[in-house]
């Protein structure tokens, strides 16, 4: 029962807060956003965390991508939900085709699949929620996609 009230909240959380974002390298929103290293995305990202709790073992947090951006090819310990907020984005297992994302879409990745998520022409939100924070490499990163990686299967 707690962690469905913390996805609730999470969610109206997302929605609630969302504001129109302008394309720029500058910090987007108002908030605590960060933004996401360069080892581990092409193009600029922005992070916000709203949980990020090893203890109860979840995370909960917004990601913006600018057009294009993307993540490196990664896979986590845990269980992984994307919810798109706003926007074109994409999500792709490796050795699989793209599964284009779009606000309200909603798609679960299981833990150990190497995957990327990212934007494709324009800008995308997606709220991120996981399990597996706890264990000592949540989230293994790998090499950055190639464009021509996005189309292949």
């Amino acid at each position: 029962m707690k962690n469905f009230v913390i996805i609730i909240h999470f969610l109206i959380s997302v929605l609630v807060s969302f504001q129109t974002v302008a394309q720029s390298s500058e910090k987007p929103l108002q908030g605590n956003w960060s933004k996401g290293p360069s080892e581990r995305f092409v193009g600029a990202v922005w992070v916000e965390y709203f949980i990020n709790d090893s203890t109860s073992d979840f995370l909960a947090s917004r990601v913006l991508f600018e057009p294009k951006a993307r993540s490196n090819w990664h896979k986590h310990a845990g269980k992984q939900i994307i919810f798109g907020i706003n926007g074109e984005g994409y999500f792709k297992e490796k050795g699989k085709p793209m599964i284009h994302l779009k606000k309200g879409d909603l798609l679960e990745i299981n833990p150990g699949v190497i995957h990327s998520h990212g934007s494709i022409n324009k800008q995308f939100i997606q709220g991120v929620m996981m399990n597996g924070v706890s264990e000592k490499e949540s989230t293994v990163w790998l090499n950055p996609v190639l464009e021509d990686e996005l189309d292949k299967k």
